[in-house]
Parts: structure tokens; sequence; C-alpha cells
């Protein structure tokens, strides 16, 4: 392995390599300016998702007065924030060059990837900076800074890989394992039984994982995942969606591998770590108590200590020699409690931007190690150890009592960023979605209404919340007590 110093470079002990000089043209000493003087550490978040994850972090970033800009795809919920100080367009057609373009126009301190597809970029960018110049050497070293060995991002979607490696480092996992054809799937299911766990590589937020539970199921999904994407269905998600990637994904030959696991009865779990180098810099486990969906993404946590979970974290992050912003997923078994590892992400997860204290502030953790000052960072936001996820849990149920009764994240300082949220997915948001949506028949109309905020006096189905929300209606939905939270996120 490379010495840690010159793969590595920390922001105050730049190698001789890379030191800047007159020979260094204008552009390139934008994208090394690091020095110590700096007035803040810049950070870059890309995606190319519109997830919550990135506004949520540039807030957090921006509160202890670092400069934050981002990479994203049009009316992406961080052009909401307001501490944003320059949103560069991401482009579909040509990812790494608008990407690299982001890079050298913002000269960040760290780049911060808030979806797997954002830290494969970052990966393949690593990979094609060039050969020689002093432009590639600088954006490999931003790069590996960021993301430490930027090859684990390409190791932490390949799950049979990444399993294969977590059970050297001594860590739980499930009985796993690589098939290729239906007679492999067969043989496997027939000596571990059901229910049994599909999961298709390079996929995420629950996507590409099936729990079966008899040999049909198990070969639909198995036949769904190894077929190429339909043509139809990515135009017809282009048109709803008004984004080419799914019709892209159709054209491009099917390069996917499969993997089968035990499934191990028991709640999700997850640890969010900040990292440096191979070292767990902070850190927050929490186990799942309510999800979109069986395989989807927590909306209601529940903050726990698990040293199990703390340790299996800290050995793939040495192992893996990683920086930045990941998350770790387990199964804590229901009759053991022992933490099953079932999947990493290699980039920064929905609880990331909590500020849960000491030890478990990971923004401020990546802060104080870039500047070497710790930050005027905040107290903790709550002590309360269930925390309602914003907007999920409100996706999930509007009339959930945990909006009520648990901490509820919402964003307070970012009245932008709370519209957007509580308005309908984006996928839902065309004028071609809003019509085919209209035109399907309406189930029944549920029983929990709430009064229209609007003062008109009737009565609001939450089969319409989307069309009806506004920042002054959830206010009135959320429970009084939401009003003395909401400081807690304005300094």
């Amino acid at each position: 392995m490379q010495n840690n110093s010159i793969l590595f470079p920390v922001r105050q002990n730049w190698p001789a390599t890379y030191e800047l000089n007159s020979n260094v043209n204008a552009q390139d000493k934008k994208i090394l300016k690091n020095s110590p003087r700096a007035a803040a550490p810049g950070i870059l978040f890309t995606a190319t998702i519109r997830w919550p994850i990135a506004a949520r972090l540039a807030i957090a970033f921006a509160n202890m007065g670092c400069r934050v800009e981002a990479i994203c795809p049009g009316q992406h919920p961080v052009t909401t924030v307001r501490a944003i100080q320059r949103i560069y367009p991401y482009s579909v057609l040509k990812p790494l060059v608008s990407l690299r373009a982001a890079i050298e126009s913002s000269a960040p301190d760290l780049v911060v990837p808030c979806d797997d597809d954002a830290a494969a970029h970052l990966h393949q960018l690593y990979e094609r900076a060039g050969e020689t110049g002093f432009s590639a050497n600088a954006l490999r070293v931003l790069i590996a800074r960021s993301l430490g060995a930027p090859e684990a991002c390409a190791l932490a979607t390949a799950r049979g890989k990444l399993m294969a490696l977590a059970a050297e480092e001594r860590v739980r996992i499930p009985e796993t394992t690589v098939v290729v054809t239906p007679s492999e799937l067969t043989a496997w299911l027939a000596q571990h039984g059901f229910p049994a766990v599909i999961k298709l590589d390079s996929t995420w937020g629950g996507q590409g994982v099936s729990i079966v539970r008899d040999h049909e199921e198990a070969e639909h999904a198995f036949g769904i995942m190894t077929s190429r994407p339909s043509m139809v269905n990515g135009v017809a998600r282009m048109l709803l969606e008004r984004d080419p990637t799914f019709l892209l994904n159709s054209l491009k030959e099917p390069r996917r591998t499969i993997t089968l696991q035990d499934f191990i009865p028991g709640s999700p779990a997850n640890r969010a770590v900040a990292c440096w180098q191979g070292q767990v810099l902070a850190g927050i486990s929490v186990e799942a108590i309510r999800t979109q969906h069986p395989t989807g993404p927590a909306t209601v946590v529940r903050v726990i200590e698990n040293p199990e979970m703390s340790e299996a974290v800290k050995r793939l992050v040495r192992r893996l020699g990683i920086s930045g912003l990941w998350g770790v997923d387990f199964i804590l078994e229901a009759l053991t409690g022992a933490a099953y590892l079932i999947e990493v992400n290699p980039r920064a997860t929905p609880i990331c931007h909590l500020p849960l204290g000491a030890g478990h502030n990971l923004p401020a953790a990546l802060y104080t190690q870039l500047t070497g000052t710790p930050p005027l960072a905040p107290p903790a936001m709550t002590d309360h150890d269930v925390i309602a996820m914003f907007p999920g849990e409100w996706h999930r149920d509007p009339a959930s009592s945990y909006l009520r009764t648990a901490y509820h994240d919402v964003p307070w300082c970012e009245p932008g960023l709370i519209q957007d949220c509580l308005d309908r997915p984006w996928s839902e948001r065309g004028l071609i979605a809003r019509l085919r949506a209209r035109m399907r028949p309406k189930p029944a109309m549920l029983s929990i209404r709430h009064k229209d905020p609007t003062g008109a006096g009737a009565p609001t189905s939450v089969d319409y919340a989307h069309d009806h929300s506004s920042l002054n209606g959830f206010k009135h939905l959320a429970s009084p007590a939401l009003a003395d939270k909401k400081t807690a996120f304005v300094r």
C-alpha cells in the first residue's frame, strides 16, 4: 500500500509534489488553494438524485461557517437552501465533465457525495483524470482526500466481494453467495430455504432488493434483476419524471451481479460515520422503528449505542481506508440482538446531519479535521432518543403519532426547503404525471382528516395532503411542542 501521507494529504501538510509555485497556472492554483490561512473550508456537495440529504448537510456545514456549494439536477432540494453560495448544473449525458467543471470552479476542500451514483462518478473521475499534468494530480489529491481510497466506492456496491471482505475482518454477516444462473439460484435455495433475500449490485434506497418466500417469487425476482431494463418503461419514466437516466440504462448492456443472502429476522439498523484515512472520527447508530417500505429507508429511528456495530464499522473503515461520510446498514437479530452487516453506503446518509453531541456530530468532526480547530457547533439538538425523520415520516403517514411524540427533525430555519419537501415527490410533479394521477380511480377517503389551514373550514383528506400542504398548514398539523423545537436549528 502507498504511503498515506502521499495518497491522502491532509490540508495543512501538502506533499512537496503538490506545492504551489510560479509555474502553476491559475486554474490549478484554484483547485489546490488549501492554505491554513483560508477563512473557511469549502465543501462541494454532489448529487444525482433529488434526495434532501445534500440540503440538510449544507445547512449543517454552513452553520459552522463553511463555504457550501453543490452540483445537482435542476430543482433539487438543495437549491432552496439560502446558505448555498453557488449551484452547478449536473449533466446526465456528461456527468464526469460537469463534475470536473464544478470541482475546478468551486475549488473545494472536500467533495461530499450524497447518493451512490455521485460517489461512483467521483471514483470514475479519479480513474480518468488523466495520466499527467498538474490538474490531473490536483484532482486526484482532492478526490482521495474526500473518499479515502477511491476504489472503496466500487467495492461497497459489489455486495458479494464486500461480504467476503467483511468476513475476513470477522464482521458478522448473513450467509451470502453470488449466483449467475437460475440453476445456481435453485440449488442455493434448496440448501438454505426460505425466506431469502435477493439483491442486485449497484442499487440503493432499498431498490434492487427482494425478500422472497417461495420458488415462484425467487424466480420472478431473479428474472427481473437479470434482464435488460425495458426501453418502454425507460421512455415512460423519462416522460413522467423528466429524467433520461432510465432510458439510458435500458440502452446499456446488462452487467448485473446478483447476490443471495439468508434472511435474518429482526430490525434494520444503521451506523453513519465521519472518517479520515481509515479512522472513524465520529458516529451515530440508530435502529429503525418505521421504514418507507420493508426494504426502504428509515422514517423513524431510535438512537442507540451498539458496541458490535461500532466495532464492525471501525474494522471496515480501517480495511477500506475510507474518508468522508459513509453509512453502514445492519440487521439486529430479533432473538439474540446480534448485529449482521447487510450493506455499506459509500456516501452521506439521511442521519449524517444530526448534531447529537460530542463524538456524534459528523459535520463538526470533518470540520475539525480540515481546519485543526473545533467549530462553534450548537449543542445537541435533542436528548430524545426517538427521531422522526423529515420529510420521510410525514410522507409515509401524515397522521403518524411519531410526528407528535418523537423529536421531529424539521429544518425550521429553511422555509423554502420545508415547502419543497412538503410538495409532491419529483416523479409526481410533472404535468404528465399529475394528469395520469388525476385519471386514476381514487381510493376511499381515509377517516383521518384535518382542518383546512387556509381558513375555508372544509376538511382535507390526507389522500390529498401533497396538493394542499403549505408551511402554515404543516405547522397546524404539528403538535404545539414543535414551536419550542424549531429554535434548535437557528444559531
